[in-house]
């Protein structure tokens, strides 16, 4: 698991649009590192979320 503590929230950016939790899986990916806020409710009372997203690290293997 990755440490918060190493990733500046200035590194991330927003995803466009609005997301139900069971559409996490379809938009998140492996190795990456995402914030997820509460965005309010669609008008049929669905929870909805905010996705930002890190751009990955560089792999130090592949930078070598």
């Amino acid at each position: 698991m990755n440490s918060t503590a190493d990733i500046s929230l200035e590194n991330y950016h927003r995803l466009p649009g609005l997301y139900r939790r069971w559409e996490l899986t379809e938009v998140c990916e492996p190795n990456r590192n995402y914030q997820i806020e509460d965005a309010g409710t669609h008008a049929d009372g669905t929870p909805l979320l905010a996705i930002y997203v890190a751009q990955p690290a560089p792999d130090v293997h592949e930078a070598a």
